[in-house]
């Protein structure tokens, strides 16, 4: 199934990475939408399935960004919900998600 079939009616999406971030030792694409902070891949060649992780914008207690790494940069940023979530990825990808996220967490 698309993304768009997981969205919530009158959800509207606000951010999308072009690259795939690290969560969980798996890979997934970042969706941020006016109410919800999202993580989505299709796994499998032949038969495909959804791999979803979500996490209300309203339920999220904390947000940290760090980076690390002299070489190959790295960013990682804590979402601390009613979960804690550490996403890992490029510096390039996740600098842009967390002033998103900050922004959109600030106007709730």
């Amino acid at each position: 199934m698309p993304l768009q079939d997981f969205l919530l009616p009158s959800e509207n999406i606000k951010f999308q990475s072009k690259t795939l971030i690290r969560y969980a030792d798996k890979k997934y694409k970042v969706v941020i939408t006016d109410k919800r902070f999202i993580l989505y891949a299709q796994r499998g060649l032949f038969l495909k399935s959804d791999d979803i992780v979500s996490e209300r914008l309203d339920s999220l207690n904390g947000l940290e960004y760090s980076e690390k790494g002299l070489m190959f940069r790295e960013a990682n940023i804590s979402i601390q919900g009613t979960t804690k979530m550490i996403i890992h990825g490029p510096i390039s990808e996740l600098k842009p998600l967390f002033h998103t996220m900050e922004s959109i967490t600030k106007s709730i």
